[in-house]
């Protein structure tokens, strides 16, 4: 196992597909062993969710001097006492409400009558009332049962005499005596499961509250205590991810059931309070819960009021607040509490249901917050972060890169207007435009970009530039600049993705009086310049996307100062070289350029400066000068 990881490191490919054979054979095996031991892993799940909600006003009680015991009592026993009375309440008004039913029975049967005239046809209507009504009758009927055989003289079986009109005889069954023990096996064998359950998940709360430091003292040293810090992070992260969102679904559910409350309040629907409460405790329930809450408020709507309004307020009272709490409220509050995507938040209730029922869709979201911490702090588990994060899965550039080789600019210059809103459009240039060019060079190079995605990428970055700014005033050709002004040139290195470079270099030298061409790759080569004045040129920037571009930056640089003139101020741009001052001095040395760069904004500067004449020396060239300074004070202290 060891050899295993070590060859993972080195990047052996076949210790990483072993790797990820083995992560998946022990999700696969946690995921067995947590539907084969529901049984005792859901009163487990259900405590720690409680534990996670009730932990906060413990550690308040017990940083007020309460003994751990006493603060855990004065939780756990009032909590205990609200939910039986909430449940007391729930039942004793719904038996209630069913016991009215029959005072409801002329405004029930007067809408269904509305309803069946305002059919097109009541024929299915009559048959489904017909076979009811036979199922009723047939219910009330006295079961028939053929008379057993009676044992003759000769103890053969014998029939008794059938009556004489032929109709069958209503026997009566009657159980036989059950004993004082049968009785309470059948009073109380349906409430023991259910009591135990309950039972167990209480002993498992109050023994997490009580053994909080020392449980979190052996997670750890399971983890291990060399990885201390990456267990602890974890543990705190996901700790506080689970007691936000449990605090914040609750103060969302209370908001709910508030306005429920009012709402059916002043549509004069009775109990108005206790739809409210239900509403909010059955809302923990995700996608079921507003559901079930409704059922028993659009009942009693229907059989108390003789029109339709009362019906239609309610139901319409929870879709608006359904439809405003999911889909503004709560992802703009979960989103950053939980860390999950809205898809991770579906995905999980169908898994948890599907693996624990109903029980697994209560506490689906909160298992599924702390899989994907896991996911985040062990290396084995990173999918479960990928898959289930609310992080982008992708960097902005390489999105952006991936957009331009799918051939949807459009899609990349919505990205990009996403991306400006909260960045400069300098940013956004020099971050994702220039990084994805570098991403299709380092493809270009390798042999993995053919020339048709190559021209796509490059064209595509052209439009998506277009795009966001119509009104550029950008020489995207060789055209003759119509103002007297000087000219800054921008030239391709050696291929299309080049030029695309230099085209975002023009865009941020657009304005302030200057006049940016962007050189064609196949025009610079040649030194090709139809219509243009070489004594207006002033400055030349040579754009490679390429860092090992050099001889070619050599020989395209000579080329330019034959034919424009010895004086103009050559920049050399490699885009994405590492700022190291013995690469960029051995470049700026074999191209004999006055500045080389590594980006836009380097290079931006570069032009300003000599624009302005700030810069007689180059500033790369401020090392040798340092040197022969030195060099001259030395001599003229050793003739002194």
């Amino acid at each position: 196992m060891a050899r295993r990881l070590l060859r993972a490191r080195r990047g052996d490919p076949a210790s990483a597909t072993g790797s990820a054979v083995e992560t998946l054979i022990l999700v696969g095996a946690v995921a067995t062993a947590l539907y084969l031991g529901r049984g005792i892993a859901i009163p487990i799940a259900i405590a720690i969710l409680i534990s996670f909600s009730l932990g906060p006003p413990v550690s308040w009680l017990h940083h007020r001097h309460f003994g751990r015991i006493p603060a855990i009592i004065a939780v756990v026993v009032p909590a205990l006492v609200a939910v039986a009375a909430f449940a007391y309440v729930v039942v004793t008004e719904v038996g209630r409400l069913a016991s009215n039913v029959p005072a409801y029975r002329t405004n029930i049967e007067s809408k269904i009558n509305n309803v069946a005239n305002a059919l097109p046809s009541r024929a299915a209507l009559d048959r489904g009332t017909d076979f009811l009504r036979h199922l009723r009758g047939t219910e009330r009927a006295a079961p028939v049962i053929a008379p057993a055989p009676q044992r003759g003289l000769r103890g053969h079986d014998v029939l008794p005499p059938a009556p004489p009109d032929g109709k069958p005889i209503a026997v009566e069954i009657q159980n036989p005596d059950l004993t004082p023990i049968d009785i309470a096996r059948n009073l109380v064998g349906p409430l023991v499961e259910p009591v135990s359950d309950i039972a167990l998940i209480l002993l498992f709360v109050v023994f997490f509250l009580a053994e909080k430091e020392t449980l979190r003292d052996r997670i750890i040293r399971l983890a291990g205590v060399k990885d201390l810090h990456r267990t602890t992070r974890a543990m705190d992260e996901a700790g506080t991810r689970v007691s936000r969102y449990l605090l914040l679904q609750t103060l969302v559910n209370i908001g709910f059931g508030t306005v429920v409350t009012i709402a059916l309040y002043s549509a004069g629907l009775p109990n108005a309070a206790l739809w409210g409460g239900l509403a909010a405790v059955l809302r923990f329930v995700p996608y079921l819960g507003v559901i079930a809450a409704s059922v028993l408020p659009l009942a009693l709507a229907f059989a108390i009021d003789p029109g339709w309004e009362m019906l239609f307020w309610t139901g319409g009272t929870f879709v608006a607040l359904e439809l405003l709490t999911g889909n503004v409220l709560e992802p703009w509050l979960y989103g950053s509490s939980t860390g999950l995507s809205a898809v991770a938040l579906v995905l999980s209730a169908i898994f948890w249901t599907w693996l624990w029922g109903a029980i697994g869709l209560l506490l689906a979201t909160p298992l599924t917050v702390c899989i994907a911490v896991v996911g985040r702090y062990v290396p084995q588990l990173a999918f479960l972060d990928i898959l289930l994060g609310n992080q982008a899965p992708i960097r902005p550039h390489e999105a952006f890169y991936q957009r331009l080789l799918a051939g949807r600019p459009d899609e990349a210059a919505s990205q990009a207007e996403e991306f400006i809103k909260t960045h400069s459009m300098t940013a956004f240039l020099e971050r994702v435009v220039l990084r994805a060019l570098q991403l299709a060079e380092r493809d270009r190079v390798r042999g993995e970009l053919e020339d048709e995605y190559l021209k796509q990428v490059a064209d595509g970055c052209k439009t998506v530039i277009e795009t966001l700014d119509a009104r550029a005033k950008t020489v995207v050709s060789a055209a003759p600049p119509a103002a007297e002004s000087d000219i800054v040139i921008c030239a391709a290195g050696r291929s299309e993705l080049d030029e695309a470079a230099a085209l975002l270099l023009a865009r941020m030298l657009e304005g302030d009086g200057r006049t940016v061409v962007v050189l064609p790759y196949a025009a610079a080569i040649h030194v090709a310049l139809p219509d243009i004045d070489p004594l207006r040129i002033k400055t030349i920037c040579l754009s490679y996307l390429d860092p090992e571009a050099v001889p070619h930056a050599r020989y395209l640089a000579r080329r330019f100062r034959r034919r424009v003139g010895a004086e103009i101020y050559l920049i050399a741009a490699f885009w994405g070289m590492e700022p190291d001052t013995a690469k960029m001095e051995h470049a700026r040395a074999e191209t004999r350029a006055d500045r080389v760069v590594p980006s836009l904004e380097a290079a931006v500067e570069a032009i300003e400066q000599a624009d302005k004449g700030a810069d007689s020396l180059p500033a790369n060239d401020e090392p040798e000068l340092r040197e022969l300074a030195e060099r001259i004070s030395r001599a003229i202290g050793a003739v002194s």
